[in-house]
């Protein structure tokens, strides 16, 4: 049921976004693969890289999103990206 106020007003800008079937969203991408190349059993426990000169020489799959309109990565003075490698070569490669 609609209340009168809204009747009155008509369409806001908003509704008219929703009623295009368009939408924003920030999400957190959550990765997880297996890298032989990065399988070391010596190690005793999981490293996280936090140097972003090194987390941009790992390979990672190319993400992208079918159907997209429009799509950007929130740049920020401090990267938002974690990423995790286990003795035995699991990535996980989280980002904001």
């Amino acid at each position: 049921m609609m209340d009168n106020h809204r009747l009155n007003r008509g369409i806001s800008h908003e509704e008219c976004f929703c009623l295009a079937k368009d939408y924003e969203v920030d999400l957190y991408l959550r990765q997880k693969w297996l890298d032989e190349r990065l399988k070391k059993p010596e190690m005793s426990r999981p490293l996280d890289l936090n140097d972003p000169k090194l987390v941009q020489r790992i390979w990672k799959p190319e993400v992208f999103f079918a159907n997209a309109k429009h799509a950007e990565f929130q740049y920020v003075t401090v990267p938002n990206v974690l990423v995790r490698i286990t003795p035995s070569g699991h990535l996980l490669y989280m980002l904001r």
